[in-house]
């Protein structure tokens, strides 16, 4: 009697999946799928909840620590997913919920294949962002006009930040490196204190006004290193009516403005005509479209949008 031999029924290939931030609800959902799915494909997939070696890594950015580590975790090489309710969420493998058993199975396919794809060192990064009730960056807070009124970030263990919208000012007493730790940090919406007419006076004796646009210039600045703003993702050309008077002390930004300024231009030629690196690009792409500056086409017609 002759046995079939090895490579006419092979042995499915065991691979781990990395879950980052996803809800005891969602693993156990994603336990149960592939559970049902076992032996219908020539993969084997195990679940590693919240640890970062697995052969891919699934990150659910609706959790804001998801969205916070999103953008680092989507530049490595080992091939990155999103988990989102989001249905425009802008990310090259995503898995939408409520979790279904054929767009899981797509996903792991897509994942066992990720890393042999030559294009995946091609894409960008791309930040992730929840709605308004979402802990979001300042940079967001302020691009959304989230405050109509003036009001105090900060306080106890962190230094105030004053910011009256309606002026067009901020205040702050905070050394630059306190600063730099307010523009990173994540909050939500309701953490800003508003502040009455004789509050905003108390809070802000003594220091000196300053230009609201510079604030959001700097907290753009300060969204990441390497990864653009959600709405930036794409097929999309940017352009500026004119060069940010913030960009002129830099060689690298006013280089891109400049370029801007004259026509429409895609993110990879930015970078390829401005001899700069992506870090710089995105810095400044995010900064423009944080303060309103930065002019968005996305149809082959020709047709602009404000950021």
């Amino acid at each position: 009697m002759e046995f079939p031999s090895s490579s006419e029924f092979p042995m499915p290939v065991s691979l781990r999946l990395s879950t980052l931030n996803v809800s005891s609800k969602d693993l156990k959902v994603l336990r149960s799928l592939l559970g049902l799915s076992g032996g219908k494909s020539d993969q084997s997939w195990e679940i590693d909840v919240d640890r970062e070696d697995g052969d891919a890594v699934l990150v659910d950015v609706d959790n804001p620590d998801g969205a916070a580590i999103w953008p680092e975790v989507s530049q490595q090489r080992r091939p990155a997913a999103a988990l989102t309710r989001r249905r425009d969420f802008a990310a090259r493998l995503v898995l939408h919920k409520p979790i279904r058993s054929q767009q899981l199975l797509r996903l792991l396919s897509d994942l066992s294949s990720a890393s042999s794809d030559p294009q995946l060192d091609d894409q960008w990064p791309i930040l992730a962002f929840g709605d308004d009730s979402a802990e979001l960056p300042l940079a967001e807070h302020l691009r959304r006009h989230n405050w109509d009124q003036p009001v105090m970030i900060g306080g106890d263990y962190l230094p105030e930040l004053v910011i009256d919208p309606g002026s067009g000012v901020w205040y702050s007493s905070a050394s630059d490196r306190d600063l730099a730790r307010l523009l990173r940090r994540h909050f939500a919406r309701g953490e800003a204190r508003a502040l009455a007419s004789q509050e905003l006076v108390e809070h802000t004796e003594g220091l000196e006004q300053q230009n609201l646009a510079n604030l959001k210039w700097r907290a753009g600045l300060a969204l990441s290193s390497g990864a653009l703003h959600p709405d930036l993702a794409g097929e999309i050309r940017f352009m500026l009516p004119q060069v940010p008077l913030q960009a002129l002390s830099d060689t690298a930004y006013s280089r891109q403005a400049r370029i801007l300024i004259r026509q429409p231009v895609g993110v990879e030629e930015l970078a390829e005509s401005a001899k700069a690196d992506r870090g710089d690009v995105a810095e400044f792409l995010n900064a423009c479209y944080t303060c309103g500056f930065l002019l968005l086409d996305s149809s082959a017609g020709g047709s602009a949008r404000t950021g």
